[in-house]
């Protein structure tokens, strides 16, 4: 390891490591990254394992058995020390050589713990039929609720997504190269049906604008309650979009009279029903973009498929 042949210059690397890695997070994020890492590295100090894997076996036993932590907190922590041995491994090519011994390490099972709700399909099926699509706004409303009950988008990405995203790869319509949090990128497969619609929406904002869309406007933009698409707005909010999904009074899903759930609760429609379809837990995790994905992509040689994709399989679409 060139340089890095001491203990301490090391840890000074790594710190250095972990500062590149929290560049562009947000602020909490940023906060609890650098905390975790600050925990493990004065821990570490007093407890030198004879290799990076006794090491990080013994911090997860040191978290579960003295710290008393749940699960969900050792692996936060734990996440956020392999985050920076491979930010740097990728500085440092040198330190790969950690990297497989991160990826045998894992936390404590969580068990029992089920968060947020799932519609099952006929659940889903009744909401994404609730806006009709004989009105732009049904039309726009429809594909808002499909993108995120069907492909797993956040109101965030929705927000910014625009007309350049839409892209077609190896003979399939795809959201290409979206950025989500924590700012990884992410490709996901349209569904045919739901490409269809997003073309019908940019044929009614094409003509309330009366000129050809560009690349980087965003695809959703409010609509006045007389149905008056608003032309001179970006785009819709989060709280909007929150709005048309979860409010008592007039969201879709009290309007369906279905449970009461939330946007990201839509997310994890989709990932249940992609699993129940078929779909192999790498897909799913794929289609979700979480961090861990990467890494699990990565591992088992799992690649983006368009042939073979998680939106495959779940067998729900409007009117069917």
């Amino acid at each position: 390891m060139t340089n890095l042949t001491v203990r301490t210059d090391l840890t000074r690397f790594l710190d250095k490591a972990a500062l590149t890695l929290v560049k562009g997070k947000t602020t909490n994020t940023k906060r609890a990254y650098l905390l975790h890492w600050d925990q493990f590295r004065d821990w570490w100090q007093g407890h030198p394992g004879e290799s990076m894997l006794d090491t990080l076996l013994d911090y997860v036993e040191y978290m579960v058995d003295v710290q008393d932590f749940a699960p969900r907190t050792i692996g936060s922590k734990l996440a956020a020390v392999k985050g920076v041995f491979r930010t740097a491994a990728a500085l440092n090519p040198d330190l790969s050589r950690y990297l497989p011994q991160m990826d045998l390490v894992r936390g404590p099972t969580v068990s029992g713990a089920i968060q947020g709700q799932r519609l099952d399909p006929k659940q889903t099926r009744a909401l994404l039929n609730a806006p009709g699509t004989e009105t732009p706004k049904g039309i726009r409303d429809t594909a808002i609720l499909s993108s995120m009950a069907i492909m797993a988008m956040r109101r965030s990405e929705l927000c910014m997504l625009t007309w350049g995203h839409l892209q077609t790869l190896d003979g399939y319509p795809v959201i290409a190269n979206l950025k989500s949090k924590h700012g990884h990128v992410r490709t996901i497969k349209l569904p045919d049906w739901l490409s269809d619609l997003f073309q019908l929406w940019r044929v009614d904002l094409t003509e309330a604008r009366q000129r050809v869309l560009e690349d980087d406007e965003r695809v959703f933009i409010p609509i006045a309650k007389g149905g008056r698409i608003v032309v001179e707005a970006e785009s819709m909010t989060p709280q909007a979009i929150y709005k048309l999904v979860s409010h008592p009074g007039y969201g879709y899903v009290a309007k369906c009279g279905l449970p009461s759930i939330k946007p990201h609760d839509l997310r994890r429609t989709a990932a249940l029903l992609a699993r129940r379809g078929g779909a192999s837990i790498e897909q799913v995790q794929i289609l979700l973009g979480h961090a861990s994905p990467h890494t699990t992509s990565n591992y088992i040689g799992e690649v983006l498929d368009l042939t073979d994709h998680a939106i495959d399989y779940i067998p729900v679409r409007p009117g069917g």
